[in-house]
């Protein structure tokens, strides 16, 4: 159970972040506006948000693939499946702080409203990532020598981390902002994160 409740977790992880950019229109996605010759109108403020995209996409891609790995369990060795989650969740919580140290790094998107989206960005994904130190934390002091003990801690943990599936996208906030939105889809990386996972979009609000 925790297995596939830790693989869960990481896959929603990474369909949410790989869901920078999609290339497919769907109801409600927000075109880049176009000039009359059909080349993207880069105003300055344009440019610089595309920028900001790509350098987020990139600092995320490489967390995404890590993730989409899911964790190493062997369930016939109570230890080594002790051992393989802890290492696992603490991969995870070390892949959050990246991608949260990649959005600040970038700084504010030069768009109205930037920070704000960055901050309810980087704010879910340390509210995913405190709940992963704990459920973390909850394992490590597991004992593998009680069976019935060992089996119930396993057990809180996969809950616990199924829990985490209900967070809010992170990418949500940021691809909510029109300006955002129309960024992510025209950066390199974003498109190419794109390809790991969910093509959904977002109807930005703003």
């Amino acid at each position: 159970m925790v297995r596939r409740s830790a693989f869960a977790v990481s896959a929603a992880v990474v369909l949410a972040l790989a869901g920078c950019s999609g290339d497919g229109q769907e109801p409600g996605e927000m075109v880049p506006p176009t000039t009359t010759a059909g080349a993207p109108a880069e105003t300055g403020e344009a440019s610089g948000a595309v920028a900001w995209a790509e350098q987020v996409c990139a600092a995320v891609a490489p967390e995404v693939e890590k993730l989409g790995a899911g964790p190493n369990i062997d369930p016939s060795n109570p230890q080594a499946a002790k051992d393989g989650l802890v290492t696992y969740l603490g991969d995870m919580v070390d892949s959050l702080d990246r991608m949260i140290d990649g959005m600040e790094d970038a700084g504010a998107p030069p768009v109205p409203d930037g920070q704000v989206a960055v901050d309810r960005a980087t704010g879910t994904l340390e509210e995913a990532k405190g709940s992963v130190e704990s459920a973390k934390a909850e394992l490590e002091k597991a004992d593998v020598n009680d069976p019935a003990a060992f089996q119930a801690a396993f057990t809180k943990v996969g809950e616990d981390l199924q829990k985490l599936s209900d967070l809010d996208n992170p990418m949500a906030g940021l691809r909510g902002n029109k300006e955002l939105n129309d960024a992510f889809q025209q950066a390199e990386s974003c498109k190419k994160l794109a390809g790991t996972g969910s093509t959904g979009t977002v109807t930005p609000t703003s």
